[in-house]
């Protein structure tokens, strides 16, 4: 799925890089042009770009080719078809012909970033990659000048844009690596060729393309199939069952997790009180340090996180106290409605809004987090369909159930597929309801929204359940 907006960069090419790059079978370009940046976004075009018409679900840019030379592209990048019903309309202006514009942007992407001898650490996994990410970048940047994938460009064409904002003042970056389906890792991790990966863990993502969790398994390993090649470091966490086999693999590798043995390159042992403070006591083993981190962000997701995020600092000589600072000041994006385990407590209630997306894993660590703490508390799971399960939807929406009904006080969900978990399993209590209608499930839950009542809110991005959470605040944490 091709998603992301042209971002600015300064990416110059030579006509001769380009020639190295395509092949002077495919470059029709006049020797006088020059190259000062690369676009994929006609409305963001500056002088001397070099436009790369892409093909999405929904678009083909190359109906915009005349705007793109008049907007100031220089060259523009497009696919043979288009060039061969075209090209007598473009007598005189400047081509690359490709049999497919996004490897091409690949391409350019790749070569661009063998130009700087940085340190780039990818970051791919299930769940927790862009938390994780950003804490790791605003770690390594207490020492760093470190550029870090912004927004939703985790995928093959936001990798690549994000590629093309290195320059000279770039010392280190931190991309995440996303995927929909079969082979994207693989495809992102070769064209931003890491010199270090870590992948947060093995969960049910995106089982509509994977099948189950061996499929996912194979195809978030990629980056460490890309790290054991090219003898890069490789960070483990040895939390996941999936994982812990392939630290056997890597000569370069850091390993991290929970261990009592203190065993691990980093060991971490959490604790939690009432209010939901998380509190992380570490041991270092090759320097035999021990140090306690008192996370900001409240949560048993931020705290798996911030493990995976210190292993990569501390492996990256950050000091201790610029580690602690960070993290002790550390919280999640709240800039918009939907959130990443975003916690709001007035009058004795307290709402977990973790509606950015929802997976089973996901779900289930959410679930977790309401036995943290708060004993005696009521507690509500207000939940939405996960979505793109495929043929494991209703047996993971019935997993997702039975945890639900062992962890709240009260469960009520939305969605079709809950609806069909729910009619299969047969249940008969008092405790669990299935809606139809987002804002009937609300106005039936929130009869039993009193002080003292922790509220989670989860979903898919399909199914905004942020409504759901901001009818809450408006409600009752006003």
């Amino acid at each position: 799925m091709i998603n992301n907006q042209s971002i600015e960069n300064q990416a110059k090419f030579e006509i001769n890089e380009l020639l190295a790059i395509f092949g002077s079978d495919n470059v029709f370009i006049s020797p006088d042009v020059k190259i000062s940046s690369v676009s994929t976004d006609t409305r963001q075009i500056k002088p001397n770009s070099l436009f790369v018409a892409l093909i999405g679900e929904n678009f083909d840019a190359h109906n915009y080719i005349n705007q793109a030379f008049t907007s100031g592209a220089s060259v523009c990048i497009v696919e043979n078809k288009w060039f061969d019903d075209n090209k007598d309309n473009h007598l005189n202006q400047n081509f690359i012909i490709v049999k497919d514009t996004l490897v091409a942007l690949q391409e350019l992407a790749n070569f661009h970033r063998l130009r700087f001898e940085i340190d780039i650490i990818a970051v791919a996994g299930s769940n927790g990659k862009t938390t994780t990410k950003e804490m790791i970048a605003d770690l390594l940047a207490t020492k760093y000048n470190v550029l870090r994938t912004i927004q939703n460009y985790n995928n093959q064409v936001g990798a690549a844009l994000m590629l093309l904002q290195i320059n000279e003042d770039t010392e280190m970056a931190v991309i995440e690596i996303g995927t929909n389906y079969p082979s994207e890792v693989h495809i992102i991790t070769e064209m931003v060729a890491p010199t270090s990966g870590l992948i947060t863990n093995i969960g049910k993502e995106h089982l509509e393309g994977f099948g189950d969790l061996d499929g996912v398994e194979l195809e978030e390993t990629s980056l460490y199939a890309f790290l054991k090649k090219s003898d890069a470091m490789a960070f483990v966490n040895m939390d996941d069952e999936r994982l812990i086999k392939y630290s056997q693999l890597f000569d370069n590798k850091y390993t991290y997790g929970q261990s009592t043995e203190n065993d691990l390159n980093l060991n971490a042992k959490y604790s939690f009180d009432e209010n939901f403070n998380t509190s992380i006591d570490f041991y270092e083993k090759q320097h035999e340090q021990h140090f306690n981190i008192n996370l900001a962000a409240k949560g048993l997701n931020f705290a798996y996180n911030a493990v995976a995020a210190v292993a990569i600092a501390y492996f990256y000589k950050i000091p201790i106290e610029n580690i602690k600072q960070v993290l002790e000041n550390w919280q999640p994006d709240s800039s918009s409605s939907y959130a990443r385990m975003g916690l709001l407590q007035k009058n004795n209630i307290i709402l977990l809004n973790d509606t950015y997306n929802a997976n089973p894993s996901s779900t289930e660590l959410a679930l977790k987090t309401l036995t943290l703490t708060k004993n005696g508390w009521t507690k509500i799971a207000l939940l939405g369909d996960m979505l793109e399960l495929g043929e494991e939807s209703t047996s993971e929406h019935k997993q997702i159930i039975k945890i639900a009904l062992e962890f709240s006080n009260y469960t009520y969900l939305y969605g079709d597929n809950y609806t069909q978990a729910y009619n299969e399993l047969g249940l008969n209590l008092n405790n669990i309801k299935v809606f139809s209608d987002k804002i009937e499930m609300y106005n039936y839950a929130k009869e039993k929204i009193q002080p003292n009542t922790i509220i989670l809110v989860k979903g898919s991005r399909g199914k905004k359940m942020e409504e759901i959470s901001e009818s809450i605040k408006k409600d009752f944490l006003d």
